[in-house]
């Protein structure tokens, strides 16, 4: 028995402009971000803990 395929949803006009609005502000607001320092994160520490212990060198 085969599944019947949905369609997929597509936007137009106001809708999809206003879409397309709040996607390119998120984008911009993710760029003005600070960028945060992985290995000052105590998880990434105790990972490469756990690494160094098992003898797998990265």
């Amino acid at each position: 028995m085969a599944l019947a395929i949905k369609a997929i949803p597509t936007l137009y006009g106001d809708e999809a402009r206003r879409f397309r609005e709040m996607a390119d502000e998120t984008e911009r607001n993710y760029d003005k971000r600070p960028k945060r320092d992985l290995t000052a994160d105590p998880r990434y520490q105790a990972m490469r803990t756990i690494l160094k212990r098992s003898n797998i060198n990265f």
